[in-house]
């Protein structure tokens, strides 16, 4: 996908997921469009990309959150770096495994912010942290990934042939 729609698309979501995702939770519990996004491209494309599409749309939420600059970019690229992996070739296609990639995902982003805190010395309660909203969010994001998924895949399906 050419930088000039990508961009805006990202920055879309982005702000989506920070201004009206908040209003759409599910006992207090919202999914994250933009971890959705970057895994959905990365199992939907054999090009490797979703690592380019994890750099900007984490550089956005940075711009939006309140964590470190820095701390969403770091997490989205490194997912979108792992979804090139060779495991992650034998998830494509499968509709049973695909969405234990988006559950692990959810867990290695929000390890990786809680790490990012701690060594802001933030105080974070692993814990707590853990089973009240990572686990809650992993299973939320788990059920919530078709909505990114399909449409990732219809369009991968049409304009980049695998060949």
């Amino acid at each position: 996908m050419s930088l000039w729609l990508l961009i805006p698309l990202l920055a879309f979501i982005a702000i989506t997921q920070s201004t009206l995702l908040p209003f759409i939770s599910i006992a207090g519990y919202r999914f994250d469009l933009a971890l959705m996004v970057v895994v959905a491209r990365g199992l939907t494309t054999r090009r490797g990309d979703a690592f380019v599409w994890g750099l900007i749309a984490g550089l956005f939420l940075d711009l939006i959150s309140g964590l470190p600059f820095g701390t969403l970019t770091l997490a989205l690229t490194l997912i979108g770096a792992l979804t090139a992996l060779e495991f992650v070739e034998s998830l494509r296609g499968n509709l049973l495994l695909v969405p234990s990639a988006i559950l692990i995902a959810t867990l290695v982003e929000h390890l990786m912010i809680l790490t990012i805190l701690a060594l802001f010395n933030r105080a974070v309660d692993w814990n707590e942290y853990l089973l009240s909203l990572t686990l809650p969010t992993a299973i939320l994001n788990t059920l919530a990934f078709w909505i990114a998924y399909f449409p990732l895949q219809w369009l991968a399906e049409r304009f980049e042939p695998r060949g």
